[in-house]
């Protein structure tokens, strides 16, 4: 025997998505540091030299001198002729005493005579790297730097942020359904 019963068949929803992802733009400007070196300042001060230079011993050693030491020298000069005239003196003195003994007295004098005319005075020799007092003071090198330093006046720039939101939008693909049936002896319909 059959028995009446109900078939039923259904399907489930399916859904689409459409789904446009968010977009993010993060930009960071450039900072601007605004950088200046201030020039330095150098000052240099080269003290003045003392340069002296005392050459009266060499000016003495070749005969140039001052006038205190040329009235010492003549003196010393006239002292020491006036021994060597004298020491002369009594050596022709002597002489002339042997007269007597009948040497030729007079003409060996003139001879003596002549050969001292003739070895007179002479300055001493000249010393040309001798007698020369140079000194020399030197002043030290004053150097002063004032630095000028740095400047910097940073311009600091905020990011830029562009955001674009995304968008999820669904749609159905199928539908969902159901179908009923009856099916038996005296009912035979679909619904």
């Amino acid at each position: 025997m059959q028995l009446p019963h109900i078939r039923m068949q259904s399907g489930f929803v399916q859904l689409g998505l459409n789904i446009r992802k968010p977009v993010q733009e993060i930009e960071q400007p450039k900072a601007e540091l605004n950088l200046r070196q201030e020039a330095a300042v150098l000052n240099i001060q080269q003290g003045k030299l003392e340069l002296s230079i005392d050459a009266s011993q060499a000016r003495s050693n070749i005969g140039l001198m001052t006038s205190m030491q040329f009235s010492d020298s003549n003196a010393s000069f006239g002292r020491s002729q006036l021994m060597e005239a004298i020491e002369q003196i009594s050596y022709e003195g002597d002489a002339m005493m042997r007269i007597e003994s009948g040497a030729n007295v007079i003409a060996d004098l003139a001879m003596d005579r002549g050969i001292l005319l003739r070895n007179g005075f002479t300055p001493p020799a000249a010393s040309y790297d001798e007698g020369v007092d140079v000194d020399i003071k030197q002043k030290p090198v004053v150097i002063n730097v004032e630095r000028g330093g740095m400047r910097m006046d940073p311009v600091i720039k905020a990011p830029v942020h562009k955001y674009t939101p995304g968008k999820v939008e669904p749609y159905i693909l199928k539908w969902p359904y159901l179908h009923l049936e009856a099916i038996g002896i005296f009912v035979d319909r679909s619904i």
